[in-house]
Parts: C-alpha cells; sequence; structure tokens
C-alpha cells in the first residue's frame, strides 16, 4: 500500500508539472503524523517573534503544508522586507535581523495542482498565475547589478516541525549578508532592503537540525556604513 501511495504521490506531481514563465509553483510539506508534541522540548530560539511561516493558522497536516506552501510562493512573489543592524562590542548591543514578508496570497488566489503523502510527509503543490503587476516587480529584481545569490542556514530539531520556519530565518540573514559582503568595502552599521526568493527552499534534517538552502536576490535600499 505504501509503494502504490507513492507512486500515485510522483504520478500526480509529475502528470501536474504544468508551469511555465507564465506561473508560478511552490509546494509545501508537514508530517501526517508529528514526532514531537508540544511542550516536549524547551521553545525555540525565536519564540518572543511570530514565525515567518504561520503554521498555526492551518488545521491538521493538510492545512498547515497549505500554509508553508503559501509562505513560500507570498516569498516568490512578493518578498520579504528586512532591517539589519550588526551586533558590537565595544557599544554592548546585539545583532538584530528584522525581516517580515512584504505581502501574502491567499489560498483563493492558487490552484491545488497536486498532493499526496510519501513517507508519512504530506505535499500539497500550488500554482499561482503571474499578473502584469506581478511581472513588473519581479523584473525590477531580474538586472545586471542585482545577482542570484544561494545561502543555507540551520535551526534546532527540537522544536519540531515547525523548526523549519527559524532555518528560514537564519537562512534569509546570510543571504542579506553575502550580499553585502559583495556590495560593500566597510562594515556596516544597518542595512534595509527587500529579498525575493526564486523558488522552492530545500529543507533536510541531519545531526538533530533542520537545514534550509534557499536561492533569492537582495535589494538594498537603505546603507549606513562607518565610512
Amino acid at each position: 500500500m505504501k509503494k502504490t501511495v507513492g507512486m500515485i504521490f510522483v504520478f500526480l506531481f509529475l502528470s501536474t508539472a504544468l508551469a511555465g514563465e507564465e506561473s508560478i509553483v511552490i509546494w509545501g510539506d508537514y508530517p501526517v503524523v508529528e514526532e514531537l508534541g508540544k511542550g516536549s522540548f524547551e521553545p525555540a530560539i525565536r519564540s518572543e517573534a511570530a514565525p515567518l511561516i504561520p503554521y498555526g493558522n492551518g488545521n491538521e497536516y493538510r492545512g498547515k503544508a497549505l500554509q508553508e506552501a503559501l509562505h513560500l510562493l507570498s516569498a516568490n512573489v512578493y518578498g520579504y522586507t528586512f532591517l539589519y543592524k550588526p551586533g558590537s562590542t565595544l557599544m554592548k548591543t546585539e545583532e538584530t535581523f528584522e525581516v517580515e514578508i512584504r505581502g501574502k496570497i491567499g489560498p483563493d488566489n492558487v490552484t491545488i495542482i497536486g498532493e499526496g503523502v510519501e513517507d508519512n510527509i504530506y505535499r500539497v503543490k500550488i500554482q499561482f498565475g503571474i499578473t502584469p503587476s506581478v511581472r513588473r516587480w519581479q523584473t525590477a529584481f531580474h538586472t545586471n547589478t542585482l545577482r542570484l545569490l544561494e545561502s543555507e542556514g540551520t535551526s534546532d530539531f527540537y522544536s519540531g516541525w515547525e523548526g523549519r520556519s527559524d532555518a528560514l530565518y537564519e537562512t534569509l540573514r546570510n543571504l542579506v549578508l553575502i550580499a553585502a559582503k559583495l556590495r560593500l568595502s566597510s562594515r556596516p552599521l544597518l542595512l534595509k532592503g527587500d529579498i525575493l526568493l526564486k523558488g522552492n527552499p530545500e529543507f533536510s534534517v541531519g545531526a538533530g537540525r533542520h537545514y534550509c538552502r534557499l536561492s533569492g536576490y537582495v535589494n538594498f535600499v537603505e546603507i549606513l556604513t562607518y565610512h
């Protein structure tokens, strides 16, 4: 039965891979049976802030997987705004990285083109048609001055599947730092700008940690440096 379900899962995805340049296809995952229950371990590092991926807005595994897919789709369409301030031992200040989604795409604006379960992980694949306004926004990032960059990040696995949100946060921070290193010759005091994701982040688990790897564009709109 497990083999049959897996075959159906693959068939659904292959047979519905109809997205081209006129659309964006993104997927979201969530385990059918959670291995870690709430309260099993200490809270995640970013518990004081709202998680990037709003798993809590979804009911059961189907709704939570859809919330992940909708968030990642929104990050591909609208992107994020960010603010970064490095920490300073001299000034006794901690590093600050604030990131927020620019806009949200709701379930009524997408088409589910594939879904299924394999190895106890439910995946839903959604498609969004690119509108003229979205195309203009994305074109602003696809210039010779902005390079498509890659970054990686991790988070502790003790918070369960939803720790993927913390890994995403860390990876976005690292993407900004990579872009700043390429752009700036001196240490920044403050960075503000936009991030636009390209495709689905790659999530994995190993050695008790969530791993995230993604591609995206970083556009700086404000830069303050020491010089």
